[in-house]
């Protein structure tokens, strides 16, 4: 069906996932958000980058979601970034599939803004419990894992738009500083809170587990004043 102006102005959902640019080159691209008119991607080759104006057909794919769609747009926008070039395609046709897709992504966008989803990354049991426990307290949904690879798997599932990412140090300290750089450079949306004693670092906040009465002040005022939460970029 053509894409009305309706459509176009339509809520935007920051659901990640894959596509495929076929243009005059073939492109590989993220998906960084999508509306029920379209969608944003981040392409690393800028040698495949098209001009505003260019049709584009794409295979798009979410994460989490086995089924690949096939989309048909024109290129509205291109931004030069660090991290890639972005590109805004306007869908020309919008398969009943796609609309239904982006309605259900924002619906879990708003009940994971309704109450605050956490991941946290903990290979310590005890310490792990005992964060977990104090975000729930404060009406936070936590999901908790013991690995880096389990967290990606979560992660990686776009109905999960998660409020932060809680990771903390591991005995094996490049493991948790490899997944603190991997969810900053994929999920650049997504907070993180470092939990241990190594340095805080720019653009992010840390907490401090030693004392159980100040854990909790502190998560309060992480939930109660978002605005202290730090964002990677």
């Amino acid at each position: 069906m053509p894409v009305s102006r309706d459509r176009r102005n339509s809520g935007r959902v920051q659901s990640t996932g894959t596509a495929v640019f076929h243009g005059a080159f073939a492109a590989h691209a993220r998906i960084v958000d999508l509306a029920i008119g379209g969608l944003s991607l981040l392409v690393d080759d800028v040698a495949a980058v098209p001009e505003v104006g260019a049709h584009a057909h794409l295979d798009a794919r979410l994460d989490g979601l086995g089924h690949w769609l096939h989309l048909i747009g024109s290129v509205v926008r291109v931004d030069l970034r660090r991290s890639g070039t972005a590109l805004v395609i306007e869908l020309l046709v919008v398969p009943p599939d796609f609309e239904d897709l982006v309605q259900n992504e924002l619906l879990f966008a708003l009940e994971c803004a309704r109450v605050p989803w956490i991941l946290l990354v903990d290979g310590e049991r005890g310490r792990r419990e005992l964060v977990a426990g104090a975000f729930r307290a404060m009406g936070c949904h936590v999901i908790e894992v013991s690995s880096p690879l389990a967290a990606i798997a979560e992660i990686d599932q776009s109905r999960l738009h998660l409020w932060a990412a809680v990771i903390a140090d591991s005995k094996l300290a490049s493991q948790a500083e490899e997944l603190r750089s991997f969810l900053a450079e994929a999920y650049p949306g997504v907070p993180l809170i470092d939990v241990g004693q190594r340095p805080r670092r720019e653009g992010t906040t840390s907490l401090s587990v030693d004392d159980v009465p100040d854990l909790a002040l502190q998560i309060f005022n992480l939930v109660g004043m978002p605005e202290q939460l730090g964002v990677t970029v």
